[in-house]
C-alpha cells in the first residue's frame, strides 16, 4: 500500500493539474479507505453501526451520523458496504470543493496523502464532516453580484455545516468562524480584530465561561472529555504549527494576487485568506485538548491548494525555496507528532 501511496504522491507532483490523476486519486484512495478492516476505530464504528437502530437520533451523540446509518441500513447496506460508500461520498464531496477553488487539486492531494489522509482514513465520521465543510466552503467564500444570491449561498453554507456539526461536534467551530468572517471581513483592522478575539477567547476559557457555553450548545461524551481537560506544555508546539500554517497560507495568497488581473479570481483568494485568518482561533481550544488540532485539516486543504498555485505559477527564487522548506517541515512535523511523538501530548 505504501508503494501505491508513493505513486499517487508522485503523480500529483508531476501532473499537478491533471483531471485523470484526480479520478485515480478518488478511486484508489476511496478503495483504501473503504476496504480497511484492521484498525480499532473500525470495530468501534462497526458496533455503532450495528446498534444504530436501537439508539434514536435524539439520544445519539452524533444525531446526523445516526440518521445516515439508519438510512443505510434501511436500504440494505451491511457495514462493509456502508464504509465503502461513505469513503467515496467523502472523497467526492472534498474533491468537488477543492476543484472550485483551484486547478491544482492533484498537487493538493499529494500533500493530503502525507497528512492528514492517514487519520481521515480511520476516522470515518470526522472525514465525512470535514468533506462536507470543504464542499460547502465555496458557498461562503465566493461572492456573487446580487445581494439575494449572496444571502442564498451563505444560508445554504450554514445549513450544510450545521448538518456536518450533527455528524461531528467539532464542526461547530466552522459555523462560529464563518459568522466571525462574514461580520468582520470588511473591517479595516481585520487581522488585529481576530487576534483580539483569540485573546478574549483564551480569557473566557480560563474563566470557564466558554466551557459552559459549549456544553449548552452541544453536549456529548466526547465533547465533555475535551472541554473538561487541560493540555500540557506540549501544546506550545501545536500553537507554533498553527501559526506557521496561517503564515504559509498568507504568504502564498499574497504572492498569487500580487500580479493577478482577474478581479473575481483575486477576490476569491483574498476571501480565502480572510477566512484562513480565523484558524488562529484554534489556539485557545488547544489549551483544552491537543485533539482540537483536528481543526487544522480544513485549513491544510486550503494551504495545499494555494501552495500549488504559488509554486507552479511563479518563478523559482530564494523565497520560494524557503517556502518549500517551511511547507515540508510543517507537514512532516504534523505527521510525526500525530503518529509518533505522543510524549508531546503528556508534557506538564
Amino acid at each position: 500500500m505504501y508503494l501505491v501511496l508513493a505513486l499517487l504522491i508522485a503523480l500529483g507532483l508531476f501532473f499537478p493539474q491533471s483531471k485523470l490523476v484526480i479520478v485515480i486519486d478518488v478511486v484508489v484512495l476511496g478503495l483504501i479507505v473503504g476496504l480497511r478492516t484492521n484498525s480499532m476505530d473500525y470495530y468501534n464504528y462497526l458496533l455503532e453501526y450495528n446498534t444504530a437502530q436501537i439508539v434514536p437520533p435524539s439520544l445519539a451523540d452524533f444525531p446526523g451520523y445516526n440518521i445516515i446509518m439508519r438510512w443505510s441500513q434501511y436500504i440494505g447496506l451491511d457495514f462493509t458496504q456502508f464504509v465503502l460508500v461513505m469513503a467515496f461520498i467523502s472523497f467526492t464531496l472534498m474533491i468537488t470543493g477543492m476543484m472550485i477553488f483551484s486547478q491544482y487539486v492533484p498537487f493538493a492531494m499529494a500533500f493530503f496523502i502525507v497528512y492528514p489522509f492517514g487519520h481521515e482514513a480511520i476516522q470515518m465520521r470526522t472525514f465525512l464532516a470535514d468533506a462536507l465543510v470543504i464542499c460547502a466552503l465555496p458557498l461562503l467564500l465566493i461572492d456573487h453580484k446580487t445581494r439575494m444570491k449572496n444571502i442564498l449561498s451563505k444560508s445554504i453554507f450554514f445549513i450544510l455545516v450545521f448538518f456536518a456539526s450533527r455528524i461531528h461536534t467539532l464542526c461547530w467551530f466552522y459555523l462560529a468562524i464563518a459568522a466571525i468572517y462574514l461580520f468582520l471581513r470588511r473591517k479595516k483592522w481585520y487581522v488585529p480584530l481576530i487576534i483580539i478575539i483569540t485573546i478574549i477567547t483564551m480569557l473566557l476559557i480560563r474563566l470557564n465561561i466558554l466551557t459552559r457555553l459549549m456544553m449548552a450548545i452541544s453536549s456529548s461524551d466526547k465533547l465533555d472529555h475535551w472541554v473538561q481537560g487541560s493540555s500540557g506544555l506540549g501544546m506550545i508546539f501545536y500553537v507554533f504549527l498553527t501559526i506557521v500554517l496561517y503564515l504559509l497560507i498568507r504568504y502564498s495568497i499574497l504572492n498569487i494576487v500580487k500580479n493577478e488581473t482577474n478581479k473575481v479570481y483575486k477576490q476569491v483568494k483574498i476571501n480565502i485568506l480572510s477566512y484562513s485568518t480565523c484558524l488562529l482561533l484554534i489556539i485557545p481550544l488547544l489549551t483544552y485538548d491537543i485533539t482540537f488540532n483536528r481543526l487544522w485539516r480544513i485549513f491544510l486543504i486550503l494551504l495545499y491548494l494555494m501552495a500549488g498555485e504559488y509554486l507552479y505559477r511563479t518563478h523559482l527564487n530564494r523565497n520560494k525555496l524557503i517556502y518549500i522548506f517551511a511547507l515540508l517541515a510543517m507537514v512532516i512535523s504534523m505527521f510525526i507528532i500525530e503518529n509518533g511523538l505522543t510524549i508531546l501530548n503528556s508534557l506538564n
